[in-house]
């Protein structure tokens, strides 16, 4: 079976650095200077997108481009595709790509100066996979002309109102609205420079804008005049306020729906002044992001909120507002063309959980509107067909997320992640995994772990979870529905994100132990962090050997030296420094293996320990006054190479074996975390106990080792922002440091975990490199100058670990793997 390692099976340039000893600086471009896809590599998806660079961000020129693909690489054959005069720097085929090379090329039209760019080839497979979209034209002829068609997804209103009523959520929704009609309109400011005063306005926008879609999904089911009333009056104060941004692009969406669903009920004054503020919206982003935002590829906002925003409103007013049909065209086509932003199609985010709810606007609303008004099968690309296994493992139910990326600390349980997802594809694809990972994410999680669950469990969460698509779509789910696999894989690893996750008995959180290991391609950017190579671990829905930090902010002191700093992760510091931010400090999973008691990743980072590049986060760095020196933790660390060996050793036993070589002798530390109160064992062990389990970590060096232990952060939490009721406490983080320099390093991390009041099983040592843990042997190479080795035996199970290939012996099956190459999207 052919592994996908993310859009593109080789990157050239990657190859060529191979070859040359070298790695590239990064495997994505922050701003795309490389066309794709080019040099004959073979595309993973069908049809592939073309990209090229933006000629308005390099040479700040406004341009359109003329874009011709064929088979034929002199472009005669009449069947060559063209587009002419177009802003936006992508190109979608919009029709499934017949195997075999592809030839493409650009031009740049600029003030009627014609520069020729290219010819690019591909190759298509026979078995590449990919949504067919219809061309722009096609998509708004399904689009009904008649108002309703966006909230009502092209459904006939009468039908939705026969049918409502007898739905299981009719009377709430109904009751929901009545109590807000009766709240006060709040008339004060959305916008504050004070960080706390901005966080709380904020706040209270949104609120006002969920409580203007209660009022209207109300009045829509119900026709009730007080709730027109209520609705006209916040459409007044709706008006007044900004359209742009996060909070913007939700009054955006709020006045757009207006003025769709209650058309006929809005006179002509109240509908020119929304398709006024609607129009002066379309026009700004027009002006600002064709040709220019997608050529980006982290532009958080515009992925998380904008792009649903602008696209709703173009859809609700197409054929009143010219700037509507502009808007549509450039963020359907944009939506196929990158979409998802931040991962592969074979499934994750890079940014990790704790930010990932920002984006369901894109990833359930836009979708939606996809597939219902436009007619697009979306939920059938691999990365929604993937989706429920990443929630699945890596924010499994009643424990922790796997704690990657901004404000994953304030993610209570991964229960809370994902319902909107699940419930959406349960239907629209008739997916069972996505049906069991919801209603097991509706149980409260203290019946995990032997509280009492009732019979009704589901039924006042699910009431939550897109009750309006429920009620428009007549969905009926119960809890009868979720059927537990009947067997499911305990190991999951998405290469073309670099996360890993692997448990001991995924679907039961009171007996599961999970593991979840890092090393991404994307790099530390956006609200991705500095920690390539880190692992984590959960047990028995509590943290154990976690990352520690505040998310105070994106870009204060202690978020950037304490949170998505390298010190923060359970990872390495190279003389006191740690990884890059930006896609410059990346990392890969670089081998994987999985059995029944033994699983194994392997990450290499030995790119990621650089100075900042990233001009966004020079600036942001600048600007708090940290320097990048090694004092601050930043700067040129000198590593030449990184490789981290993790095997998971079922149930409670972890090996960490780090294969390090710097330029010059060297400092090197390895680090561990806690968000409880630990403390060290012995000289080189870090101890941990909890309320339901104990652990410890031994440590080994192949020279002599210190270890320190302190509960300060380098930057203290300050809760400028007022967002965490409880404070935040003290956490504690664990050192590991050769007292002399050296070049080549090596350190050995044992972890042993058990069930509080219970011993933990000794680990002895039984010669040079071996030590034993009951029935578990661990042989490790730590003499930094002989070949890397690590083996690992539990029974019959054997693990061997080497230079450039690995080998897993379990029930007489052999298995093997070797260094997977690295690849990114530099190319997409």
């Amino acid at each position: 079976m052919k592994r996908v390692l993310s859009l593109a099976l080789l990157c050239m340039a990657v190859q060529w650095g191979l070859a040359s000893g070298l790695l590239p600086d990064y495997l994505y471009e922050e701003w795309r200077k490389s066309p794709f896809p080019q040099k004959g590599v073979t595309v993973s998806v069908n049809p592939s997108p073309l990209l090229w660079p933006s000629v308005r961000y390099w040479e700040k020129k406004d341009v359109t481009y003329n874009v011709y693909l064929s088979r034929d690489s002199v472009f005669s054959d009449e069947s060559t595709m063209r587009s002419m005069g177009q802003r936006y720097c992508f190109f979608n085929p919009h029709r499934s790509l017949e195997p075999g090379v592809w030839y493409w090329k650009y031009e740049i039209v600029d003030n009627g100066k014609v520069r020729p760019q290219g010819v690019f080839s591909f190759v298509v497979e026979a078995d590449a996979e990919g949504t067919v979209t219809p061309a722009f034209d096609a998509f708004v002829r399904n689009i009904p002309q008649v108002h309703p068609r966006v909230m009502n997804y092209g459904r006939n209103l009468d039908a939705i109102r026969h049918e409502a009523p007898s739905h299981p959520l009719y009377k709430r929704m109904i009751r929901a609205a009545e109590q807000a009609a009766v709240k006060p309109v709040y008339r004060g400011p959305v916008e504050s420079d004070i960080p706390a005063e901005e966080r709380r306005l904020n706040q209270i926008g949104g609120e006002e804008t969920e409580i203007y879609r209660t009022l209207l999904e109300g009045y829509v089911l119900s026709g009730k005049p007080e709730l027109l009333d209520a609705l006209l009056e916040r459409t007044d104060v709706l008006l007044q306020w900004p359209t742009y941004d996060l909070l913007g692009s939700k009054v955006l969406t709020s006045l757009a729906l207006g003025y769709d669903m209650l058309y006929d009920k809005l006179d002509d004054k109240v509908k020119k002044r929304i398709l006024a503020v609607i129009n002066s919206q379309l026009k700004d982003g027009l002006k600002r992001w064709p040709g220019y935002t997608e050529a980006r590829q982290v532009e958080n906002h515009f992925w998380q909120m904008e792009i649903t925003g602008n696209f709703t409103a173009a859809l609700a007013t197409l054929g009143h507002l010219k700037s509507a049909e502009e808007m549509l065209r450039y963020t359907y086509e944009l939506f196929i063309a990158r979409f998802p932003n931040l991962s592969t199609q074979d499934g994750g985010w890079a940014e990790g959980e704790g930010y990932y709810s920002v984006n369901q606007s894109a990833i359930v609303d836009m979708a939606l509107l996809l597939k219902k008004i436009g007619k697009i099968d979306i939920f059938k690309s691999g990365w929604y067909r993937n989706l429920p296994d990443y929630f699945i493992y890596f924010s499994p139910v009643a424990s922790p997320v796997s704690g990657f990326g901004d404000m994953h600390d304030r993610v209570a349980t991964g229960s809370l992640k994902g319902r909107s997802e699940m419930l959406v594809i349960s239907c629209e694809e008739n997916n069972p995994k996505a049906v069991y990972r919801l209603f097991s994410s509706l149980k409260p999680a203290d019946s995990f772990y032997g509280g009492k669950c009732p019979a009704d469990y589901w039924k006042k969460p699910l009431a939550k979870v897109e009750p309006w698509y429920q009620i428009v779509d007549n969905v009926r789910l119960t809890a009868k529905d979720a059927v537990e696999p009947d067997t499911v894989a305990q190991d999951k690893v998405f290469v073309g994100v670099g996360a890993a996750a692997m448990h001991t008995d995924v679907l039961h959180p009171a007996e599961n132990t999970a593991v979840f290991f890092r090393s991404s391609p994307f790099g530390a950017k956006g609200h991705m962090h500095a920690n390539q190579n880190s692992f984590n671990i959960s047990r028995k829905g509590e943290r154990l050997f976690y990352p520690t930090g505040y998310y105070t902010s994106f870009a204060d002191p202690h978020s950037l030296t304490s949170y998505r700093h390298t010190r923060a992760h359970n990872t390495i510091l190279v003389n006191g420094c740690g990884q890059a931010f930006g896609h410059e400090g990346y990392g890969w999973i670089k081998r994987h293996l999985h059995g029944r008691l033994l699983s194994y990743v392997c990450g290499d980072a030995s790119r990621a320990y650089r100075p900042v590049t990233d001009g966004q986060f020079k600036d942001l760095l600048e600007k708090n006054g940290i320097a990048q020196d090694s004092a601050s933790g930043f700067g040129d660390s000198g590593l030449k190479k990184y490789e981290r060996h993790l095997v998971f050793v079922r149930p409670d036993i972890v090996v960490v074996y780090d294969v390090l070589q710097a330029e010059n002798p060297s400092v090197w530390t390895m680090l561990l975390h806690t968000v409880e109160k630990s403390s060290l064992a012995d000289s080189l062990a870090l101890q941990l106990n909890t309320e339901r389990s104990v652990a410890r970590a031994d440590v080994f060096g192949s020279v002599p080792l210190r270890a320190e232990l302190t509960d300060k952060f380098f930057s203290p939490a300050v809760d400028f922002k007022k967002k965490y009721k409880n404070g935040t406490p003290l956490q504690y983080h664990a050192s590991f440091s050769n007292a002399a320099k050296v070049r080549n390093m090596r350190f050995l991390t044992v972890i042993r975990m058990s069930d509080k009041g219970s011993d933990l099983c000794p680990l002895v040592c039984t010669g040079k490199g071996k030590w034993t843990v009951g029935n578990v042997s661990i042989e490790a190479q730590l003499d930094a100058g002989k070949p890397v080795m690590l083996k690992v035996e539990c029974g019959t199970s054997r693990l061997d670990v080497g230079e450039r290939e690995t080998r897993l012996e379990e029930n007489g099956m052999k298995h093997s793997c070797s260094d997977l190459i690295p690849e990114g999207n530099y190319v997409y």
